[in-house]
């Protein structure tokens, strides 16, 4: 994840602390990269700052509350890190260029709230694409234009979902419709999340499932960790677990050496 690249280049203006400040500096120079961090805590466990020197980390544990990676963003309400052995090419730390010598991984647990992701939803970036979707609401009508308007997720459990929205048309002056969807909530090829529509009801009647699948690639589009594979960050995730309060993932992320000409 971006957060764990983060990490590592935090190191490189650590090198020369004394070992009781560094964690601080490195917690320091993450603060800094992230748009926000309601609260953060970086820790290196069993490195002495000899080892750092020759490029070697043993353990890096972070733990993040409130955390903003990016603008507009979805905010991540928890994120516990900790990676395995890290090796750095210690002749680029103080020239401030990050070289792996090998893969860096590390194991992660995020915790996303409701009204988080409710927020991300309305963010300009994703309500555009809810606008002008052509829909045919009857099998002898021509499509018309909709605009889908103040989506909002309620967690119910059993990794269950509900998401209610406003159907607008846009060039008819007619009153918005009321559309509702039960899904449950599946992880595809441990990469993304996805919605599994199983109840869709306009105005408490069933209808066709376009308008549920339109409405899910706005969401999917939120949660699809493929997208940091361009940056060489690969995350996966393992478990998934969804309460009528949050949704917890359980997974982890690797960053990949740079790829040489």
């Amino acid at each position: 994840m971006e957060i764990f690249a983060a990490v590592l280049t935090g190191l490189l203006g650590a090198v020369g602390a004394p070992g009781v400040v560094i964690d601080r500096l490195i917690t320091d120079a993450l603060r800094g990269q992230l748009v926000q961090a309601e609260q953060l805590e970086v820790r290196l466990d069993n490195t002495p700052n000899y080892q750092l020197l020759q490029g070697r980390i043993d353990r890096v544990r972070l733990a993040g509350r409130g955390i903003y990676l990016s603008s507009p963003s979805l905010r991540i309400d928890t994120i516990d890190l900790e990676s395995d052995p890290i090796s750095i090419n210690p002749n680029f730390l103080q020239s401030g260029q990050l070289t792996l010598l090998e893969p860096a991984q590390a194991a992660v647990r995020i915790i996303l709230k409701a009204e988080d992701i409710n927020r991300a939803l309305r963010s300009p970036l994703i309500t555009q694409s809810f606008k002008g979707i052509k829909l045919s609401l009857s099998p002898t009508q021509p499509p018309d234009e909709f605009d889908l308007v103040n989506p909002e997720i309620m967690f119910l459990g059993n990794n269950r979902i509900r998401v209610n929205a406003l159907l607008q048309p846009v060039n008819k002056q007619q009153p918005g419709l009321q559309i509702a969807i039960e899904s449950s909530i599946i992880v595809v090829n441990s990469t993304r999340i996805e919605l599994a529509a199983s109840t869709i009801n306009l105005q408490g009647i069933s209808v066709p499932a376009q308008i549920t699948n339109t409405l899910a690639q706005g969401i999917n589009r939120l949660l699809d960790f493929t997208q940091l594979e361009k940056s060489g960050i690969y995350a996966r995730i393992l478990r998934l677990e969804v309460t009528d309060s949050q949704m917890q993932l359980i997974g982890f992320a690797r960053m990949e050496l740079p790829k040489t000409n």
